[in-house]
Formats: C-alpha cells, structure tokens, sequence
C-alpha cells in the first residue's frame, strides 16, 4: 500500500487591491440590506463606501488623497401628509414595464407574427395549389393522350410486321 500525503499551500497573501475588493463587496452586500432602512443607516453605509473607496485609491496610488467624510445630519421635521393609496396591482400589472417582461413580450410578438405569416401562406398555397392542381390535370391528359397514340402506332407497327412474317411464312410454304 502507498502512503498519499496531501500537501498543504501556505495561504497566499493578498494584495492590498484583493483586500479592497472585499471589502467593497462587503459594503455593497451591507448597502443592499439597507436599502429600505433609514437616512441615518444609509448614511452610515455611503461612510462605509468613501473609507472603501479612498482605501482603493491609496492601494493603487500608493498615496494618500483627501475624501470629504459625508456627514449625516438630522431632516427638519415634516408634516405628516394625507397619501392616497392605489388600489392594489396584480403580478401582472407589477410586471407590465419591467425588464423581465421584455423578453416575453417580443416572444410573443414572434410567435403572432409567426402565426400571421403561416395563415398568409396557407391562403396563397391553398390558391396556387388549386391552379397547379387543374394544370397538372391538364398536363395529364396531354400525356396519357400521346402515349395512347404512341401506343397505337406501336400496335400498328407490331401488326404491320406480324402480317409481313405471315406472309412470308405462307410464300415459302
């Protein structure tokens, strides 16, 4: 039996642009969880960011820039408004404008267009083959009338030297 060793990769460090990368996608994940919250959460989020940001900006440049720190400040006070309240949509309705649904629509439209183009078709084909059908027919009877008369000079021939033979039999008899 063999021993199987597994070798173990020491961790690779990462590079201060891989260590930003992360961190900016932590911040992104934490902003997207906010995105209903507060002034105050989305306040604290957007700080996040700048330090993130002016992170990056110094692991590319090796320098140290000045980033102006966004403060939150407290609204002034609102009143309170009287809002009418829309009568609810249906999944359908929600969906109408949105991108998702602009795939389903041209795919329908495709297949309208697909159905109109069948019909168009079916009533052109359905008049051409009526028309090719009577000149089939016609060309039909054209050539059932040469090979009968192809058949009739062939029987005539075949008759002719029947009749030849016959005759020749009886003259040398």
């Amino acid at each position: 039996m063999t021993d199987k060793t597994k070798v173990k990769k020491a961790p690779a460090k990462k590079t201060a642009i891989e260590a930003v990368a992360e961190k900016q996608e932590a911040v992104v994940k934490e902003a997207v969880k906010t995105m209903t919250a507060t002034k105050k959460g989305v306040m604290k989020v957007a700080a996040k960011q700048e330090a993130v940001v002016k992170e990056a900006v110094e692991a590319v440049t090796g320098k140290k820039k000045a980033v102006r720190k966004v403060t939150a400040t407290k609204a002034p006070a609102k009143k309170a408004r009287v809002t009418k309240v829309a009568p609810q949509k249906t999944v359908f309705e929600k969906f109408e404008d949105s991108v998702i649904t602009v795939p389903f629509k041209v795919v329908n439209k495709t297949f309208l267009a697909s159905l109109g183009l069948f019909a168009l078709v079916q009533k052109e084909f359905d008049k051409r083959f009526d028309t090719y059908a009577k000149d089939g027919e016609k060309v039909l009877d054209e050539w059932e009338d040469k090979v009968e008369d192809f058949r009739k000079d062939v029987e005539k021939k075949v008759d002719d030297a029947r009749d030849r033979v016959r005759d020749t039999f009886k003259k040398a008899a």
